[in-house]
């Protein structure tokens, strides 16, 4: 009788890391197949560009001085070799989601919102407080590794100066982004691994954020910011409000990085002195007001396997193990680079 006991106890929890092992494998390879068709399009745009160059006779020549990329300046490359191709991979992503997993999109992903409106604002208003100790942590290990004359490659988080392409750069990085990152993560990812704990699919959907930014400076941010919106997500049963929280994250940003750049000390000190304390006193309120809720939503059935187990089996199976090494190799390889070029 104990026997029969303890070996359905074992087949339980076979079967339960077979499942983990494969649900997070297939989310895996849909984030690869993302990375890898977003550089696929970036190529075919630039070798479109070459082409019909060569056939109308443009000249697509780089001056680096001119601002100019292929014969075209340099707000339009980045538009169709950066942004563009990402929005396409992210679409690309929603739809292998949509057919690789149950989760409906209607009912699932963009079900009503089930919080006070309370708790939307303070959550929301709370990234930025989120945001400054991620900088907070990001300057402590950046300083460290630059300690050792190591160069941490930066994203161009620069404005395009052609307005067209400064429309379409905001649209992206403020909505059209947010937007489709909080479909994929918080949508399909989130709920998908929710049957397994509360916990866990915040903790996974969480590192599989990180590394879709791929790079060091978007590294801890991504976490902690996906551990906030996963709370949100999960408490208002729609991510709704975390597509609201994304948006105002990355438009606050971009906000402040544009105050920065009028090199007007006054409205830059006001607004730094606002920034801090909105988002400080936000933060402690939201953990103050909801801290117990997030405990008691991530309490987690772990008679079968705790919650570090069901992690580890996210990113134990081949595609997942092929992921990490595809961001390992990407991101450790452009640091080589740019420690060498300099």
């Amino acid at each position: 009788m104990i026997n029969d006991f303890e070996q359905e106890s074992e087949n339980r929890k076979l079967s339960l890391k077979e499942d983990i092992k494969r649900t997070g494998g297939n989310f895996a390879r849909m984030l690869l197949i993302l990375a890898i068709s977003t550089y696929v399009i970036g190529f075919i745009i630039i070798l479109f560009i070459k082409v019909k160059g060569r056939i109308l006779g443009i000249d697509t020549t780089t001056n680096n001085e001119l601002n100019i990329i292929l014969g075209i300046s340099k707000d339009k490359y980045n538009f169709l070799v950066g942004y563009l191709p990402c929005v396409i991979g992210d679409i690309i992503a929603i739809i292998i989601a949509m057919k690789t997993t149950k989760i409906k999109f209607k009912e699932d992903i963009l079900s009503r919102n089930k919080s006070p409106k309370r708790f939307i604002l303070l959550g929301t208003i709370s990234c930025i407080g989120t945001g400054m100790i991620s900088s907070i942590i990001y300057l402590t290990y950046s300083t460290i590794i630059k300690h050792y004359g190591i160069s941490i490659p930066e994203p161009d988080f620069s404005f395009p100066t052609e307005g067209t392409y400064l429309i379409l750069f905001l649209m992206y990085a403020c909505f059209i982004g947010p937007i489709l990152e909080e479909i994929i993560f918080r949508g399909f990812i989130l709920r998908s691994m929710q049957k397994y704990g509360n916990l866990t699919a915040i903790i996974v959907s969480s590192i599989l954020f990180s590394m879709f930014h791929l790079n060091l400076v978007q590294f801890v941010n991504p976490v902690i910011m996906g551990i906030v919106l996963g709370f949100i997500a999960i408490k208002s049963k729609s991510i709704v409000p975390s597509i609201i929280a994304h948006i105002f994250n990355n438009s606050i940003t971009f906000i402040a990085l544009g105050i920065s750049l009028l090199k007007m000390p006054l409205v830059q000190s006001i607004f730094g002195v606002t920034y801090l304390f909105v988002g400080i006193l936000a933060l402690i309120l939201f953990i103050r007001n909801y801290g117990k809720d997030f405990i008691e939503l991530i309490n987690e059935d772990n008679r079968i396997l705790r919650t570090y187990e069901k992690v580890r089996y996210s990113f134990s199976g081949a595609w997942a193990l092929t992921y990490i090494a595809s961001y390992v190799i990407f991101v450790g390889g452009l640091m080589i680079l740019t420690n060498i070029i300099k």
